[in-house]
């Protein structure tokens, strides 16, 4: 009798356990669609909830908040590049310049579509004079089309140099689906740097399809360029 009591009380415990964790799991998960419920979810159950929790900490709350709540991410997410952006914030804010230099390192190795640590290896790599670099990531942000990343005067700060503009006619020679975009950006953006750097790009083999090309095109002339245009006939129609 007293065997069958305890039994029935380690199922019920189990029960109880196992109710909690589903509790917690689906608080958890709720938090993708109502971020405000992140710091309500119980610290052991956190996953998408301590993911909101950090993205609002970082910037915003005490270098030494930041940085703990960072370090828990790490330590629970520690694949996804943007954990080791949002630790590098946090060291940076911390004032440990170097280690956040090397986090935003990790966090850009990690993924080509954290558009965060790709501006900040963007910026690294141009203030040290690596071009070749600064355009892969430039070329990687152009590929995100993430509205919140200023891509002309990204683009202008590269092409400014004679080193820049071959750099990054390199890329577009190299391709890429991100080519589209810049070279879209190159008919809004159009400037005798864009002209030179497109130019060069073109006459080497870089790809454009014949609406852009015509778009193009008439900027060169536009802007008294015309004896400078590349072979824009040479275009790839979409299919």
């Amino acid at each position: 009798m007293m065997g069958k009591r305890i039994s029935s009380s380690i199922w019920a415990a189990l029960m109880a356990v196992l109710a909690i964790g589903a509790v917690g799991a689906q608080a958890d998960r709720a938090v993708r669609r109502q971020p405000a419920l992140a710091p309500v979810v119980p610290p052991l159950f956190r996953n998408f909830a301590q993911w909101q929790l950090t993205m609002s900490s970082v910037r915003s709350s005490p270098p030494a908040t930041a940085f703990a709540e960072a370090q828990t991410l790490i330590e629970r997410s520690p694949i996804p590049s943007e954990s080791f952006t949002f630790l590098s914030v946090a060291l940076i804010r911390n004032n440990d310049q170097k280690a956040g230099g090397l986090a935003i390192q990790r966090a850009a190795q990690r993924g080509w579509r954290d558009p965060i640590a790709q501006r900040a290896m963007y910026d690294i790599a141009l203030s040290a004079g690596d071009h070749a670099e600064a355009a892969h990531r430039l070329a990687a942000l152009y590929g995100l089309q993430d509205s919140q990343v200023p891509l002309k005067p990204m683009t202008d700060n590269l092409l400014i140099t004679p080193q820049g503009r071959a750099a990054m006619a390199d890329s577009l020679v190299s391709g890429g689906y991100w080519t589209r975009a810049f070279m879209r950006g190159a008919v809004s953006g159009f400037s005798p740097d864009i002209a030179t750097t497109v130019s060069t790009a073109l006459r080497r083999g870089a790809e454009i399809d014949c609406r852009t090309a015509a778009a193009l095109k008439k900027r060169y002339f536009d802007n008294g360029l015309a004896k400078d245009a590349p072979p824009f006939d040479r275009c790839r129609r979409r299919t």
